[in-house]
């Protein structure tokens, strides 16, 4: 079909002679409130808070806090919920004493009670107004209304909107008498939250986290066991995503340990790096008291800033992921628990010196001389998804003789590769005499392989090759006393 298709692999040896990676955030998981058919962009936590409510232990909003307050600056997120739940509603009645309009929760869930309606007469004869609430606080107030059509017209593009909609149930009663009654702030009735959450809820929102949502890391935090990481995994290589995951809270290292090594076969390891121990941030209920969190939003603000400063060839670990609103952690890790988990592909999340540090950059790949840094993947990535985006603009155009169509993709991919190299995530190749002899990349769009067979086909090949640069997580230093008679040189 048409389009552009990008695919990856990787090659022994050497390699041969835009649009920056998004360093946003996928989070599945429950909020008080919110829509369940499509996530939500958030920038902030008064963003999340207008859509998703207040915190509820357990909930994502204690995640969107710690990603934030750690640098991350974009998430997308979704609302999961079980089975059968739905929405509560309040019908008022027209001056007849008929049902004349009904409001109805904008989303799902026991939230709806804290919502409350009031009607009042209007400035003019034979007008309404309308009074919206949330947890006592007023929120919005219309203006005249005229008819219960006008009523829904305007609810349903006022600023609340998103917490309440409105329905016209056509009482019968002739106007003006249809238009609603007089009546007191009253509550919506509660909806429900739905069944008890199973695996499948969960996971089945990564489907809502869709392609043209842009690359990215996703997380289902709080959340583990290895279907939940292998649909993780699968979901990254599809979108190309990088999948963080984590362990449950009372896991012990060597439990983490164990159950990593399930995922180093997986098809799709290399999207996935895990993270041990779960966090503790400040209680955003009480003062003075902390609660504990899985480490993903933690993972993904490094992550996030690290791909907003540099690119993703550098990890968001070590220095640039020390921490200033995480501050604590369930289980300390000396240098031996870190190297020890490392060694088993387990990335630690570590107290050096004073601060909280992301001390890992491991992916769970068994692949280890391509993919053993999950910045290799995350640099891949970027490529795949700005080649897409680049050479999008090429579909359809003449495929001439003369070979310009192959020099304008050409073109774009070095446009797309170069300033990767001069950043430093590609690595360059020099002879002993200082020359270049390749910049850690090379494009090819040559004839020999686009043969004319498949120029009729209307199909053009390009070929990219890349050499990622890797990571330095480990500094060795021999330090030798000499003596006094003994030079130092």
């Amino acid at each position: 079909m048409p389009g552009v298709v990008v695919t990856t692999a990787v090659r022994t040896g050497p390699s041969g002679a835009g649009e920056v990676v998004a360093a946003q955030w996928f989070a599945a998981g429950t909020a008080e409130r919110g829509p369940i058919d499509a996530p939500v962009l958030v920038r902030g936590m008064s963003e999340y808070k207008t859509y998703f409510g207040d915190y509820v232990s357990g909930n994502l909003y204690t995640y969107l806090q710690t990603f934030f307050e750690e640098g991350g600056s974009r998430a997308y997120v979704y609302r999961v919920t079980g089975a059968n739940a739905s929405a509560g509603f309040l019908d008022v009645a027209d001056t007849q004493a008929a049902d004349t309009l009904r409001f109805t929760a904008a989303s799902v869930g026991e939230w709806s009670s804290q919502l409350a309606i009031e009607t009042t007469a209007g400035d003019a004869a034979n007008t309404y107004k309308i009074k919206v609430s949330l947890k006592g606080a007023l929120l919005w107030t219309s203006r005249d209304l005229t008819t219960p059509a006008d009523g829904v017209a305007v609810v349903n593009t006022s600023p609340v909107s998103h917490l309440v909609v409105a329905s016209d149930l056509e009482s019968g009663s002739t106007p003006p008498d249809d238009i609603p009654d007089v009546m007191s702030s009253t509550a919506l009735s509660a909806g429900f939250n739905g069944d008890s959450l199973v695996e499948g809820d969960y996971t089945g929102g990564l489907d809502f986290f869709t392609y043209d949502l842009g690359p990215g890391a996703v997380s289902i935090p709080g959340q583990t066991g290895a279907t939940l990481w292998g649909s993780l995994l699968d979901h990254g290589a599809a979108n190309h995503r990088i999948a963080l995951c984590s362990f449950g809270e009372s896991d012990t290292a060597t439990v983490a340990k164990t159950s990593v090594a399930a995922m180093y076969s997986h098809v799709s390891a290399d999207y996935g790096p895990f993270y041990f121990p779960w966090i503790q941030i400040p209680d955003p209920a009480v003062a003075g008291l902390q609660v504990t969190q899985s480490p993903e939003a933690f993972a993904a603000a490094a992550r996030s800033k690290s791909v907003t400063q540099d690119g993703p060839w550098m990890p968001g670990a070590g220095l640039i992921s020390e921490a200033s609103f995480v501050n604590g952690l369930v289980t300390a890790l000396d240098s031996a628990a870190g190297d020890a988990l490392d060694e088993k592909r387990v990335n630690a999340i570590r107290k050096i010196g004073n601060t909280i540090r992301v001390y890992g950059a491991r992916s769970v790949s068994a692949d280890e001389t391509n993919w053993r840094y999950i910045s290799a993947r995350d640099t891949v990535n970027y490529i795949a998804w700005g080649a897409e985006d680049r050479l999008e603009d090429f579909v359809f155009s003449t495929i001439d003789s003369r070979g310009s169509l192959f020099a304008r993709i050409e073109s774009a991919l070095i446009g797309l590769l170069d300033p990767v190299r001069v950043d430093g995530g590609l690595y360059e190749a020099f002879d002993e005499d200082g020359n270049q002899i390749d910049g850690g990349y090379s494009v090819d769009v040559s004839d020999e392989i686009n043969p004319i067979e498949n120029l009729a086909q209307g199909k053009v090949s390009a070929v990219v090759n890349v050499r990622v640069s890797s990571v330095g997580d480990q500094i060795s230093v021999t330090v030798t006393k000499s003596n006094l008679t003994t030079s130092v040189v």
